[in-house]
């Protein structure tokens, strides 16, 4: 895959922007685990129980870029990144919270494990899926050749 061209698509989500109530949600249940923790344990795990809630929801407090390209798409995630070509995927899937881009011709149980969910917004979302479907159906066809 090429990263130094530029990527066909580029979208960055952020959950405080673009969802702010979802946000202060997650910040009042960091909140209420740490407040519990704190008095029903000790300070040490509440501090424990801060950070562990926070890494569990890295979805909602820290952004994430999607770039796709020609070849591939790159998501990065803050602490790690995620490169795959579209040959490494067989399915798109329209979801209510974005795309799911399945590595599984039909459905099994790895799926959430395997594939990835790319929170593209509503306005671009229709596009996003036509350029996905052409490009991993091609990848599926010249396999089949």
């Amino acid at each position: 895959m090429d990263n130094d061209k530029k990527p066909i698509y580029l979208f960055v989500t952020n959950t405080l922007k673009d969802e702010p109530k979802k946000f202060y949600m997650a910040v009042l249940t960091v909140f209420l685990v740490n407040i519990f923790m704190y008095y029903m344990f000790n300070p040490t795990f509440g501090m424990i129980s801060v950070v562990l809630t926070i890494l569990s929801l890295t979805e909602i407090f820290f952004p994430f870029k999607y770039a796709l390209y020609e070849k591939g798409i790159i998501v990065d995630r803050y602490f790690y990144k995620v490169k795959h070509e579209y040959s490494y995927y067989k399915k798109v899937l329209n979801d209510k919270n974005g795309i799911f881009l399945s590595p599984f011709r039909y459905d099994t149980r790895l799926e959430s494990f395997r594939g990835i969910l790319l929170r593209i917004p509503k306005d671009k979302k229709d596009e996003v899926i036509a350029f996905l479907k052409s490009k991993i159906e091609i990848t599926e066809e010249k396999k089949a050749e």
